[in-house]
């Protein structure tokens, strides 16, 4: 009797018998699932000559029976699966079904020398709006060029990660962070052929804000290596045109550059800061402007951090150290943190901003923000003169921490821009209750004037000797930072899907290390 294959449109759930020609799309890892019990299973994604795609799924002890069949890329005749209706949610067509998969269903390969191209086609989102999706569920597909891998890691919670650097046509590169199965699998192929400019389509991604911006796997993600496409052909023959450009990029660091990453947005992505407090807690992220001023309180503005990752640490400034966070051997230093409220008018929100975007609104670097500490000099009054002199237009976070027991809703800044880094952006909003225009920012910004001009004279005298010694500190380190010093740490909570800016709990250590450089030369005059 002579085969009849259908194609996926024409097989539906009140169908006994019935074989389709497939093109295998994705293979999933084996997950389980969070009930009870848990259950074992395995998604895949097909599609037949037509592009028409569908899902299908295999349970428990039926992945052994086709662990060495339905691998990516190739075509196999399917005969006889469960068809049930899909849920909206999960479709990845418009396909109304899905299969599953089992010991009864009849799976043979198609025999050809290579597989065709994809006739599915993909909908990739374009790296610049990857900030839209920031620290939510909302997970993007895209499509990208492989250029540098670097080691694989042991993360404190017992999982493996290794970091990728991805571009594509937008020349925008960025982390890619593959997590357990994914480090193991794919990355260590990516990793072995990483001169072959491999394109990989990654479904389902997770859009962070570590490192400013950045992409990582869930356990349902995946990653297509080198797909048979025209789209994956054309990336490579572009990437291939253009790899000095992009390796001088990568050079630079591009991937860790804040102003790549989270450019200046459009008048168009920046809302009001009433509307932040509606939407953040699900959203997570938002472009917000207004006039700024520094919240009362505070002791502090700055704190210990590992150089490489920013992660806080409570360690003396100056010690070099093994990371328990990026695993790295690095330099603590001092790393800017002020809390401030940003308000346009539509109300005011409390956040923190970090390290150079920090800076940029006061006269100080850390360094001096912390020997100023050290000698116990509180000058909140002019840092507070010169915060609010500003504007400024910044991405900001939500998340939340446990404080007593209890969830505690907070808001850190990722990047922040001046009125004078972003004049191409309007700065006045409109109330949506009153329709009341708020005025111009840039109109009544106030020049930003030299720190003599805002202390008194003993304040200035002392920040002069701390300025001094800070830019000494800065061309000879002093003994505390060259001395090497081995740290044993304890458990260290999991830095997965922290921002880098983010200052969480530090790990508690006890040092002995010398106080400040300039507490020293004051003891050495004595």
């Amino acid at each position: 009797m002579a085969r009849r294959c259908l194609s996926v449109h024409e097989v539906h759930d009140k169908m006994r018998r019935w074989t389709v020609l497939v093109q295998v799309v994705e293979k999933s890892h084996v997950l389980t699932s969070n009930g009870s019990p848990p259950i074992r299973f395995q998604r895949l994604v097909l599609t037949d000559s037509e592009g028409t795609m569908v899902s299908a799924v295999i349970y428990g002890n039926d992945i052994r029976y086709f662990a060495n069949l339905l691998q990516p890329f190739k075509r196999y005749y399917i005969t006889g699966g469960t068809v049930k209706k899909q849920d909206a949610k999960y479709k990845v067509s418009d396909y109304q079904f899905s299969w599953v998969l089992h010991n009864k269903t009849l799976v043979e390969e198609y025999v050809e020398p290579n597989p065709p191209m994809l006739p599915c086609t993909f909908e990739f989102t374009k790296f610049e709006d990857l900030f839209r999706f920031a620290d939510t569920e909302n997970v993007q597909n895209l499509q990208a060029v492989v250029v540098t891998a670097f080691a694989t890691k042991e993360q404190n919670n017992g999982c493996t990660t290794r970091d990728f650097i991805v571009v594509n046509e937008e020349k925008k590169p960025m982390l890619l962070t593959l997590w357990n199965e994914f480090e193991q699998n794919q990355g260590t192929q990516l990793a072995n052929s990483i001169g072959n400019a491999n394109v990989i389509i990654g479904m389902k991604l997770k859009i962070t804000t570590f490192n400013y911006l950045s992409l990582t796997t869930k356990p349902g993600s995946g990653l297509l290596i080198n797909p048979p496409s025209s789209e994956a052909n054309a990336l490579k023959e572009w990437y291939n045109a253009n790899k000095e450009e992009i390796a001088e990029l990568i050079q630079q660091m591009a991937y860790k550059d804040s102003s790549k990453l989270l450019p200046p947005p459009s008048a168009d992505d920046i809302i009001s800061v009433a509307n932040a407090f509606n939407t953040l807690k699900d959203v997570k992220t938002a472009w917000i402007t207004g006039k700024i001023s520094l919240s009362p309180g505070q002791q502090k503005f700055w704190f210990e951090a590992c150089e490489n990752c920013q992660k806080a640490i409570n360690v003396d400034v100056g010690w070099v150290m093994r990371c328990p966070s990026c695993k790295e051997e690095s330099k603590v230093v001092a790393r800017t943190r002020v809390g401030i409220a940003v308000d346009d008018g539509t109300g005011s929100i409390n956040t923190v901003i970090f390290g150079p975007d920090a800076e940029k609104l006061i006269p100080f670097t850390a360094l001096q923000l912390w020997e100023a500490h050290t000698e116990e000099l509180n000058f909140s009054a002019e840092l507070s003169s010169a915060i609010r002199k500003h504007a400024i237009v910044c991405f900001i976070r939500y998340y939340e921490s446990d404080y007593q027991g209890q969830k505690e809703g907070k808001y850190n800044i990722v990047k922040a821009y001046t009125t004078e880094e972003s004049v191409h952006i309007p700065m006045a909003i409109t109330t949506a209750e009153t329709n009341e225009k708020i005025p111009d920012i840039h109109a009544t910004v106030l020049q930003p004037t030299t720190k003599n001009e805002f202390f008194s004279p003993s304040t200035k005298k002392v920040l002069d000797t701390i300025a001094e010694s800070s830019a000494a500190a800065n061309e000879v380190l002093p003994t505390v930072t060259t001395a090497k010093r081995a740290l044993v740490f304890g458990t260290v909570p999991p830095g997965f899907g922290l921002n880098s800016a983010e200052a969480n709990t530090p790990t508690s250590l006890s040092t002995n290390a010398p106080g400040s450089p300039l507490k020293r030369q004051r003891d050495n005059e004595l």
